[in-house]
């Protein structure tokens, strides 16, 4: 039987964190302040070399556009470009804000103990959190390294597969297939082994950080879970008795209080990384948004007419991770969103009748400020939530209705 004493959740809490910091380390990020030359020269470099690998496609799309428009080509080529911008606009976010991330990291390893007691209700709560945690983390972490192998086998399987065993004229294949200032066929094997090797940061850079924010996001809710369960035991039933027979009226009453100011403290703190957040991730979710409507209709219409095993699949698999990137952006809003809400139940069924007149007036107050719930946005445009990737969605199967229809006429 799993132990689940305080001492033991929270050991096991800290090790996701310790999860997280490993796999920043390794992207040249963590620790966010007080990184050592080499790591912060490595950053630069990754981030030089997501920029060389962005400008290589930018070349390649509007080769392709001067010499012969071919608008499946066009499909082939844009996406990445979408993904290697969305990647550089969010690995740099995370460095040009290291203060913020460091404020966030150090609330979740220290501060956040001061609101988790040692009761079942807590532990609980720790727990489950802990867990569902630590199941989407080592599921995006193995899913990542069985997607780079897949992405950089899968042409050389396919070229082999046409080439040798079904006797097509040769066709070389890569990972991006990229522009080269030299004869990519004659240096096939060095182009293949840069854009392998490429291909590999952008997918780990990419999924690190969604594994970074989506951690995040999961403690704000635990911590928002953990406000709320005070909040419902913030008068006790001993206290209301002792209440209702006057009996050390004026401590009891100072100690709700007290209790009632930290636990604001906490939320306002919240509320503000939130905020924050917000700012920091709005240009990547306006650009997550904006690239998922248009590709997410256009990789799928693609890969049911395009008349090539290798181009399909390619395709199709563009349209599954968009559509994953762009459901991870609205469930992420939508989780602060739900837990914001489940916090606002828990101040108005709090058993603030048995408290004295200030009490009443931090509650009201609080209550207010507790109907705005937290969330994520795209520049303010939109709010990211379930409802909006439900639109995404709609949006792009009417698009692709249309294209269907005009395809076929």
């Amino acid at each position: 039987m799993a132990d689940k004493s305080y001492d033991s959740l929270k050991e096991n809490f800290l090790h996701e964190m310790d999860f997280i910091s490993n796999l920043g380390v390794k992207m040249f990020i963590y620790p966010f302040i007080g990184r050592s030359k080499l790591a912060t020269y490595c950053y630069h470099i990754t981030y030089g070399l997501l920029f060389f690998t962005m400008t290589q496609l930018i070349i390649t799309l509007t080769l392709i556009c001067i010499n012969d428009i071919d608008v499946f080509e066009i499909i082939n080529v844009a996406p990445n470009i979408g993904v290697c911008l969305m990647i550089l606009i969010k690995y740099g976010k995370i460095h040009d804000n290291k203060v913020l991330y460091d404020q966030i990291n150090k609330n979740f390893r220290f501060d956040i103990w001061e609101a988790i007691s040692d009761t079942p209700a807590h532990k609980e709560i720790l727990h489950n959190s802990t867990w569902m945690t630590k199941i989407i983390l080592r599921f995006e972490f193995y899913y990542t390294i069985g997607l780079v192998i897949v992405i950089d086998l899968f042409p050389r399987l396919i070229m082999v597969y046409q080439n040798n065993i079904l006797g097509k004229e040769k066709q070389y294949l890569y990972p991006f297939d990229g522009w080269y200032p030299f004869d990519k066929i004659k240096w096939y094997d060095a182009a293949y082994i840069w854009e392998s090797f490429m291909t590999t940061v952008v997918i780990f850079v990419f999924v690190y950080v969604n594994m970074l924010h989506m951690s995040y996001t999961r403690f704000i809710c635990l911590e928002l879970k953990i406000l709320g369960s005070s909040m419902e035991g913030l008068i006790s039933n001993e206290e209301v008795v002792k209440i209702k027979k006057r009996k050390d009226v004026d401590r009891i009453h100072c100690n709700i209080r007290q209790k009632l100011k930290f636990i604001i403290c906490k939320h306002q703190f919240l509320d503000r990384i939130v905020s924050d957040l917000d700012e920091v991730l709005g240009d990547g979710m306006f650009l997550t948004y904006l690239f998922g409507s248009v590709f997410i209709c256009l990789t799928i219409f693609t890969a049911t007419v395009v008349d090539d095993l290798y181009k399909s699949m390619r395709y199709f698999s563009f349209f599954c991770s968009l559509l994953v990137e762009v459901f991870i952006q609205c469930i992420i809003g939508q989780l602060l969103i739900d837990h914001s809400n489940k916090l606002e139940r828990a101040i108005y069924f709090a058993d603030w009748v048995y408290a004295d007149s200030d009490t009443k007036k931090m509650l009201l107050i609080f209550l207010m400020r507790s109907q705005k719930p937290f969330g994520l946005s795209a520049k303010g445009y939109l709010t990211m939530n379930l409802d909006t990737f439900s639109g995404v969605c709609s949006l792009s199967y009417q698009f692709f209705n249309l294209l269907r229809t005009a395809y076929s006429d």
